[in-house]
């Protein structure tokens, strides 16, 4: 009688493909062979690329569905060994439970054990039980590498914190990270729009209208792989403003300072902030939080903090307040009693459209700068972090036996910090400054392509606008003076209206 072919799934799986002896084509080799040698038909493959071994049998994008009976029908699970189906012995022993229920059986094709026998099932729980075991001393070696490459301050792989960027390390083996300026320019901008009064909604919003990727994106194209459009959230960007990573300091998932042997603080790349920034960002966070600060009001008028009151002395701003039947700005001084500003009100839609077709006249052909940070070379806090740990050790000599080896291997270290605070104090140091970088564009192009961000391309110029309007002066219209800002000086206003009248039709 005709015996049918035994039905065989091949089984392959990789955590990583490392080694050319393990590989997916190597694993698929000698399945075949072994299946071809005993008159076997291959049915289908279930081939997990970049799974753990630790993760269940039945929990694999490709295994699972066929140990749960969604795909074709088969008589034996093969694989290379053992490992490559599960490693755990738990879930090794699910597995044999199954295949005494369903009837199949499992092979091991280099390992040769028969599960249809007591001893070939024993043999396979030791090989299992021997499996998890390399799997934990895996996990230790990896454990004690992570620690190790976190102390010294190399980049440990995976995540990369926005205005970073993983490069070749210059100095041996691995990788470090770097200030990638691109990315870290936009952190720098959030920096100052939250210093000059803007909330994290807004912020967020705005990165997401103008399309600004976010890190998992911006590491995602430096592999050369397609962004995912991941939006930015007011829960990650408020983390990474509170995050000294931003300090180039490496912490802790809880936020805890990460410390060397030596007992101090791992930097493990140049600071993106200053450490004035650094404090005042949360200080005004934290202000913030705790409800220390005022909320600032909701307007969203055009000239808010750029026009001016021109008859009080001490540069009051206008705000705008809705009239019977339109907008119009006028003097703060008007909500405060006894003051008695004489200056009145100027609509807002004719001022609006006067400052801008003024802006546009005198400045709109002037290219748009960018303020750079670049850092300077400055010691101070390292000595600062080097004397905080030279403190922790003389507190351990203190309560360590002395004479003993504890005592010579801390007398040691306090003598290697106390050469590296000298060693500092005797390098240069330069201060950190900014510099001007040109965009490409107009204030007129971004005034074109930004609705939203006008007022802040006024404010980023330095303009102001000073309104008067007088009792007894003749017509409607107010009389307007223009502070240039950036561009307030003799020569710079010179030029602007040579340019302006230039333009001119």
């Amino acid at each position: 009688m005709y015996a049918p072919r035994v039905r065989v799934l091949g089984v392959i799986r990789l955590s990583r493909e490392t080694e050319a002896t393990t590989s997916p084509a190597r694993q698929r080799e000698i399945i075949e062979r072994w299946a071809n040698a005993h008159g076997h038909t291959i049915v289908g493959w279930a081939v997990d690329l970049g799974v753990s071994a630790s993760v269940d049998p039945w929990e694999r994008p490709e295994l699972g569905p066929w140990l749960r009976g969604e795909r074709a029908p088969f008589d034996v699970v093969a694989s290379w060994r053992t490992d490559r189906v599960a490693r755990r012995v738990l879930h090794f022993a699910r597995l044999l439970d199954w295949t005494r229920e369903t009837g199949r059986t499992l092979v091991s094709v280099t390992e040769g054990f028969d599960l249809s026998t007591p001893m070939g099932r024993m043999m396979a729980q030791m090989i299992a039980m021997l499996a998890e075991g390399e799997l934990e001393a895996i996990k230790e070696r990896t454990k004690g590498s992570y620690e190790h490459l976190t102390k010294v301050g190399r980049h440990r792989g995976g995540f990369v914190p926005m205005g970073y960027r993983a490069v070749p390390n210059p100095d041996g083996a691995g990788y470090v990270l770097d200030v990638d300026q691109d990315a870290a320019e936009v952190m720098r901008d959030v920096v100052r729009r939250i210093l000059d009064g803007a909330s994290v909604n807004s912020v967020v919003a705005d990165l997401n209208r103008r399309g600004v990727p976010t890190s998992l994106d911006v590491q995602r194209a430096r592999a050369g792989k397609e962004p995912k459009g991941a939006q930015w959230r007011v829960g990650n960007l408020s983390k990474m403003l509170r995050s000294e990573t931003l300090l180039g300091y490496l912490v802790a998932d809880d936020g805890r300072p990460v410390v060397d042997d030596a007992g101090r603080r791992v930097r493990r790349a140049e600071p993106i902030l200053t450490g004035d920034e650094w404090t005042a960002l949360q200080r005004e966070l934290g202000d913030r939080a705790n409800n220390r600060k005022p909320r600032p009001r909701v307007n969203a008028a055009l000239l808010l903090r750029v026009a001016y009151c021109g008859v009080c002395a001490n540069d009051r701003p206008m705000y705008v307040y809705p009239g019977r039947s339109r907008r119009y700005y006028r003097c703060a001084s008007k909500a405060v009693g006894g003051v008695g500003c004489p200056n009145g009100g100027a609509s807002a839609e004719w001022l609006e459209a006067y400052v801008e077709a003024e802006f546009l006249r005198r400045l709109g052909h002037f290219e748009v700068m960018r303020r750079v940070f670049v850092p300077g070379e400055s010691h101070a806090e390292e000595i600062a972090e080097t004397e905080i740990a030279l403190g922790r050790l003389v507190e351990r000599l203190e309560v360590i036996p002395s004479g003993g080896p504890a005592e010579r291997a801390v007398i040691a270290r306090m003598a290697e910090h106390e050469q590296h605070i000298a060693a500092l104090r005797e390098m240069p140091e330069t201060p950190d400054r900014w510099v001007d970088e040109p965009t490409g564009e107009t204030y007129r192009d971004v005034w074109a392509r930004d609705l939203e961000g006008r007022r802040d391309l006024l404010r980023r110029a330095g303009v102001r606008v000073y309104v008067v309007r007088e009792t007894g002066r003749r017509g409607n219209d107010p009389e307007v003076r223009f502070d240039l800002g950036v561009f307030d000086d003799p020569e710079a206003q010179r030029l602007a209206e040579i340019a302006a009248e230039e333009a001119m039709p």
